[in-house]
C-alpha cells in the first residue's frame, strides 16, 4: 500500500524529526510504504498556510501516486478555527478517493458513525487548541507590552538581551551602522557596502532605513483577533538625524530613471564587448563576433556575422560577415581618444534638504515623548520641539536644482580602465542616444553616428546616458 508523510511544525526552531520517526515506525508495521514526505516547517494550521501542500496531497491522490495520507495527529492538518474549511479538505481527500491515517486518533477520518463523531470532535478540539495557544501568547506579549520590551524583528548589528517579557533591544557595533551610513551618504552603492560587511544590499537598505537609529525609539506592534497594539521601545540611539536624513535622501534618489542600468542584457562568454551590440545592415537583427580555432587548432579570423533575432536566432543569409578587427579597431579609437569628461547626476543647489532635516528631527523629539517620565527632561524636550517648528515655519524654501557635474573622469579614461561591461555599456549609450548603424560606403564598412534609431532629434545633440547616474555630453 503506498502512502504520503504530512509532517508539519508552526515554527522554523521546532523539530519534525520526531513525527517523521513516529510514521515510519506505523507505516513499517501496517505494511504502508512511504513514497513521499510532505516536511512544513513553519507552517501555521491556524492560519491555513499549510493548505497549497494539502492541495497538492489531493491532486496527487487524484493521479495514483497514492492512497493514504499518515499523520500523527489530526492537528498537523489543520487546527483553523473555521470548522467547514477543515471538514472541506477532508471531503476532498476523501473524493479523490484517498484514506488519512492519524497514528493517534486511529478512527480519524473513517466515514461510520463512530469515525465520524470522532472526526468532528477532533476538528473541534484542534480549533480550541489554536485559540488556547493565541489567548496563551497572547498574555505573554501583554507583558512585553506593560514592560515597554522589544518585540518584533531587528536589521543586523542589533540584538536582544534580559530576562523574558522584558527584552531590551541594542545596537551591537555602533561604529559599523555610523559607517554604513556615511558611506551611503557619501555616495558608496549597497553592494559595494554589503560585500565590506558580508550583508546582502537589502540588508543594507534595511539597517538605512530603521528610524531607530536617529530617534532611539521602536515602535513594536501585535495584533490580536484583528486588532493591532502598539508601544514604544526606547533603545540608544546610534546616528544623528541629519545623517541618517542624508543617507536615506541618497536612496531615495537613487531610485530614479537616471540611476538605470543601461549595460544591456550580459552575453554568455563574450569575446568582446561589441559582440551583440550592432544591428545586421540587411536584416536589422543582432550582429556577433565569432572566433575560435580551425580543425587544425589554428585561431580563425574574427568575423561579425548575423545571429538573428532574440527568439530566433537565425542569419538572415544576406549580410555575409565581415572582419571583426577593422570595426573593433574603429569604435575603439573613437572612445579611446575622447576627452569629453564624464558627469555625475547631483544636487547642485537648493536649501530643501535643509528643511527635510529640520522635520527628522522633529520626528525624533517626538518619539521620544511617548517615553520620557522625568518632568525636567519633559520640558526641556518641549522647548526644543518649539524651537525647531518655529524654524520650520519660517523656512524659506530655495528649489532644489539637479544638474550633471564633472567627476574628474573623462571617456576615454572610462574606456581604458573599463572592462567588457562597461565598454558594451558606453557603445549602448551612444547607439541609443545617438544611433550606431555598420554601412558599406565604397566598398567598405564603417560606422555611421547619428543613424536612425536614436531617441530623438533633440538627444543626438544631448546627452548619452551610461546609467547609473553617470553620463557624457556634446
Amino acid at each position: 500500500m503506498l502512502a504520503a508523510a504530512f509532517v508539519r511544525v508552526s515554527t522554523g526552531s521546532q523539530d519534525e524529526t520526531s513525527q517523521i520517526k513516529v510514521i515510519d515506525a506505523h507505516a513499517q508495521e501496517h505494511g504502508f510504504t512511504i513514497v513521499k514526505t510532505f516536511k512544513l516547517r513553519g507552517f501555521s494550521a491556524s492560519q491555513g498556510t499549510q493548505e497549497p501542500a494539502l492541495r497538492e496531497a489531493i491532486a496527487d491522490i487524484q493521479r495514483g501516486d497514492y492512497g493514504t495520507l499518515i499523520v500523527t495527529e489530526s492537528s498537523r492538518l489543520d487546527r483553523r478555527e473555521d470548522l467547514d474549511a477543515q471538514a472541506e479538505i477532508l471531503l476532498a481527500i476523501r473524493s479523490a478517493g484517498g484514506d488519512i491515517v492519524s497514528i493517534a486518533e486511529p478512527e480519524f477520518g473513517k466515514t461510520d458513525f463512530t469515525g465520524r463523531i470522532v472526526t468532528l470532535v477532533a476538528q473541534q478540539a484542534n480549533a480550541e487548541k489554536s485559540k488556547t495557544v493565541k489567548d496563551t501568547t497572547y498574555r505573554g506579549i501583554m507583558m512585553i507590552r506593560d514592560n515597554r520590551a522589544h518585540h518584533g524583528a531587528l536589521p543586523s548589528f542589533w540584538a536582544t538581551k534580559g530576562v523574558r517579557y522584558a527584552k531590551q533591544a541594542y545596537c551591537t557595533d555602533p561604529n559599523a551602522i555610523t559607517d554604513i551610513y556615511e558611506r551611503v551618504a557619501g555616495g558608496e552603492s549597497l553592494s559595494s557596502i554589503g560585500r565590506a560587511y558580508n550583508l546582502y544590499p537589502q540588508s543594507v537598505k534595511n539597517i538605512l532605513q530603521f528610524a531607530a537609529h536617529h530617534t532611539g525609539i521602536i515602535e513594536c506592534s501585535y495584533t490580536h483577533q484583528g486588532r493591532t497594539e502598539t508601544w514604544p521601545h526606547m533603545v540608544t540611539p546610534v546616528v544623528d538625524s541629519a545623517l541618517w536624513w542624508r543617507a536615506n535622501r541618497v536612496i531615495e534618489t537613487n531610485l530614479t530613471g537616471a540611476r538605470a542600468h543601461k549595460g544591456g542584457r550580459p552575453v554568455g562568454r563574450p569575446e568582446n564587448w561589441l559582440s551583440g551590440v550592432l544591428d545586421c545592415p540587411a536584416c536589422g537583427g543582432k550582429i556577433y563576433l565569432n572566433a575560435g580555432l580551425t580543425p587544425a587548432g589554428r585561431p580563425r579570423t574574427p568575423k561579425l556575422r548575423c545571429g538573428g533575432y532574440a527568439k530566433k536566432r537565425l542569419a538572415c543569409g544576406a549580410f555575409a560577415g565581415i572582419d571583426a578587427e577593422p570595426v573593433i579597431d574603429l569604435i575603439a579609437s573613437m572612445f579611446a581618444s575622447d576627452t569629453t569628461e564624464i558627469l555625475a547626476f547631483q544636487r547642485i543647489a537648493g536649501n530643501a534638504h535643509e528643511l527635510d532635516a529640520l522635520n527628522a528631527e522633529a520626528r525624533k523629539i517626538q518619539a521620544r515623548f511617548s517615553v520620557t517620565e522625568d518632568d525636567d527632561e519633559f520640558d526641556a524636550l518641549v522647548a526644543e520641539r518649539k524651537a525647531i517648528k518655529a524654524r520650520i515655519e519660517g523656512f524659506v524654501i530655495t528649489p532644489d536644482a539637479y544638474d550633471y557635474a564633472p567627476t574628474g573622469q573623462t571617456v576615454a579614461e572610462m574606456w581604458a580602465d573599463g572592462d567588457t561591461a562597461v565598454r558594451r555599456g558606453m557603445v549602448r549609450a551612444v547607439k541609443a542616444a545617438w544611433g550606431m548603424a555598420l554601412s558599406a560606403r565604397e566598398g567598405q564598412w564603417e560606422i555611421v553616428i547619428g543613424a536612425a534609431g536614436a531617441q530623438s532629434t533633440e538627444e543626438t545633440s544631448g546627452i548619452i546616458d551610461l546609467g547609473n547616474g553617470l553620463c557624457f555630453r556634446r
